[in-house]
This record gives C-alpha cells, sequence and structure tokens, in this order.
C-alpha cells in the first residue's frame, strides 16, 4: 500500500513541471529536484520526486540538515545500472559544487525489488533509494563545510543504508546489505565496512535517534573511525566499544529492530542453503554441557560463510580467536545435563573483550549475561542451545578459550 506524503510534500509535488521534447527526452521539477529522465512513464517520474521531497522534508526540513543551496539535479540513466542509485558532486560554470544523483530506472529498480531477499515493492525500493542517495547529498555539504567527512568510509556508506530504514520502514532493505556481517562477523574490522555495517546504525538509530549520526558526522570531521564514536557518545556516557557492546547483547536476545523482517531473511537463506537449523551468527565451535568440565579453544565448525560469501571467518583447528577489531565469534553449547553450568572466557585481563550470554528456547532467546567473563546458568537442560557471545575492541591479540565446569 502506497504511502501518502506530508503536507509539505504533498505541496512540493503540486509544483511538477514537465518540459522537454518528443518521448526519448524529458525534465520535471519539483521544488528542491530536477529530473531528467528517458521514456519514463508519469507515475514513475512522480514516485521518484515524491520519494525524493519526502527525504528532503524528513532530513532537511524536520531533522534541521543542511544542504546545497540549489535544486539538486537528479538524473534516470536509461536501460540497467549498476545498482539502485549513485551520488556524485560536479561543478558549475563558476566552479561551484553541485551534486548529482542517479536512480535507476524503472524496470532496473523493479528488478532490483524482486531479488530482496526480505521482499520490498517498487515504492519501498524507490524511497529507500531516494533518502540513501539524499543523504550522500547531505554528507558531502556537511564536509564541504567543515562537519562531515567524505573520506571517512565507516560512516558513508553505513550510514546512508541505515538512513534508508527512516524513510522507507516497510523496505527493510538495510538486512539485505548486511549479508556479510551476518554470516562472517568476524572477517574484517568493524570500521572497515561497508554497506553491511548499516545494520549496526539502524540499531543506533531506534536506541538514540537520529542526533546520534548527525553526532557522529560532525566528529568524524575531527576524529576517525572508532575515536569518531567515542567523541560523538562521550555525552552519554559511553564509548564505541560500549555501543557496539550493546548491539551485541541486543543481537545475542534477538532483540535488533525489525525481528519479523530478520525472521524472513533467515527463513530464505535456510531454504537456499538448506540448512533448517541455521542460526546467524553460525558458531564456530560447539561443545556439549553433559555435566563434564570441557575447554573449547579451537575452530571445531565449519560455517555456511564460505558457501554464500565465499570466505569464512576462520579455519578448521584454528586457536579461538576474534581477530578483527569489533569482531563478533559465537561459541554454541548444548546442554544434555541440568546440572548447574559455570562458563568463563578466558583471555588476557589487558585485551578489551565484551561477552554476552544467551540462551535459545525454540525460536526464543534469552539474554543471560553481559557482565564480565563468567556466568552462572542454572537448569541449563531447559535451553534448547546456549551461545557465548565474544566481541573485542581495539586492544589485544583476540585469543579466548571457553571453559564449562559444575556449580555448586
Amino acid at each position: 500500500m502506497r504511502r501518502s506524503a506530508s503536507l509539505a510534500v504533498a505541496a512540493a509535488l503540486a509544483a511538477i513541471v514537465c518540459v522537454g521534447s518528443g518521448a526519448t527526452a524529458a525534465q520535471s521539477e519539483s521544488k528542491h529536484f530536477v529530473l531528467s529522465h528517458e521514456a519514463e512513464r508519469f507515475g514513475y517520474v512522480s514516485l521518484v520526486l515524491e520519494s525524493f521531497e519526502a527525504a528532503y522534508d524528513l532530513f532537511v526540513t524536520r531533522s534541521g540538515f543542511e544542504t546545497f543551496p540549489v535544486p539538486v539535479d537528479v538524473r534516470i540513466p536509461s536501460g540497467f545500472m549498476d545498482g539502485m542509485g549513485a551520488e556524485y558532486l560536479d561543478t558549475d560554470a563558476e566552479g561551484n559544487p553541485i551534486p548529482v544523483v542517479e536512480i535507476a530506472s524503472e524496470a532496473s529498480m523493479s528488478a532490483s525489488a524482486d531479488e530482496s531477499v526480505v521482499g520490498m515493492t517498487l515504492e519501498e525500493a524507490v524511497r529507500s533509494t531516494a533518502a540513501h542517495e539524499f543523504f550522500h547529498v547531505l554528507q558531502d555539504y556537511a564536509a564541504l563545510n567543515g562537519k562531515g567527512d567524505i573520506a571517512e568510509p565507516a560512516f558513508i556508506e553505513p550510514h546512508a543504508t541505515a538512513i534508508q530504514e527512516l524513510a522507507a520502514p516497510e523496505a527493510d532493505d538495510y538486512l539485505d546489505a548486511a549479508v556479510d556481517l551476518f554470516f562472517a562477523p568476524d572477517a574484517m574490522p568493524f570500521f572497515d565496512r561497508g554497506y553491511d555495517a548499516g545494520v549496526f546504525w539502524v540499531f543506533v538509530l531506534d536506541r538514540y535517534g537520529l542526533d546520534a549520526l548527525s553526532d557522529v558526522m560532525a566528529a568524524s570531521a575531527v576524529e576517525d573511525g572508532a575515536a569518531a564514536v567515542d567523541r560523538a557518545f562521550a555525552a552519554r556516557g559511553m564509548s564505541a566499544l560500549d555501543l557496539w557492546a550493546k548491539f551485541v547483547a541486543a543481537w545475542a536476545a534477538d532483540a535488533l529492530p525489525d525481528r519479523d523482517a530478520r525472521g524472513r531473511m533467515l527463513a530464505a537463506w535456510r531454504r537456499m542453503l538448506g540448512q533448517p537449523a541455521l542460526w546467524l551468527p553460525a558458531p564456530i565451535a560447539t561443545g556439549a554441557w553433559d555435566g563434564t568440565p570441557l575447554v573449547l579453544d579451537r575452530v571445531t565448525e565449519e560455517t555456511s560463510a564460505n558457501d554464500v560469501l565465499g570466505y569464512s571467518d576462520s579455519a578448521l583447528g584454528a586457536s579461538l580467536r576474534v581477530s578483527s577489531s569489533y569482531g563478533i565469534d559465537i561459541v554454541s553449547i548444548l546442554p544434555q545435563s541440568d546440572a548447574t553450568l559455570e562458563i568463563s572466557v578466558g583471555a588476557s585481563e589487558a585485551a578489551s573483550f565484551r561477552i554476552a550470554i544467551s540462551g535459545r528456547r525454540g525460536a526464543v532467546w534469552d539474554l543471560l549475561s553481559v557482565s564480565g567473563r563468567t556466568a552462572i546458568v542454572s537448569a541449563p537442560a531447559r535451553y534448547d542451545e546456549i551461545r557465548v557471545w565474544v566481541t573485542r575492541g581495539e586492544v589485544g591479540s583476540g585469543h579466548y578459550t571457553v571453559t564449562l565446569s559444575g556449580s555448586g
């Protein structure tokens, strides 16, 4: 069902003007955008302009972001393009920077929407893409005025991907982009990730609002990566690692935003991979709790990451190690005894580890612990599986062990 535009957007769209000659070249205008296209139907042109005006209303009118004082040049290339949209800076006759946005044709956009794992309509795909590309315009303007840094890849695509969720909350297409993080959460340092990091920033938006991204954008003008997040969240009493640990704990408890959409995505991947028991992230080590002490210190599992991505986090038999800063390892414990279980994660005291422990009953996850490196689980057999989520910041080698023992 098509969502209606706000009054501000409706007023802007009332001023759409179509000019041009013949059926192969046309230009349409709204209050803040000029759209050039070839042979696109009027309904799609109107949808594109409506979506850009909605993004303008959300980010500039209501949220206070600053933008260029000239209408934004939007173009729909003919045929299929590589991706759903693009944004870059051009210059006018006087050498002043002007933003240019490209957005896919209706045929190309429809194909992309149809390929989405979570499923979305053409309208949702256009609204999401318009918000993503227009946010790049805002990032460019902020950087040109010393209030951001477009050379900081940790925030450019991840933030624009997260922003999609505000403009098109029913699309949930940031989850499609998160596949690398879902399947291989320790494959690379978090602040080296691109679109797949958007899922983390959706969590930040959900907990702390759009002001949080604005603060990080401003902080990125003077700091890089985690240091920028440290600076942006200092007033909230948190570091980047604190914020990341909250994200990991929410993931462990299946409490990230858009639970239903994530469920649809997981079901789709289960069907494609033929793995009905798949949970993401997949564990890299598994041990059984039968009441007998056990030390887990090696990778024991082959995950499905290689089938999907062409690479995985760790080789079988390798020492357990969170090799990347802000990476995540999962160690799975299968309870076969109801004897009280003590879980201890051993690592260097100097290493910046954070631990979360969750238990699954059917498809429901309980968060059991988020404090310290030791946890006591009473009556563990009530769970089908217990998971130890291990992550770290930028300090330490990342090596760790998981010890299971009885308590009391």
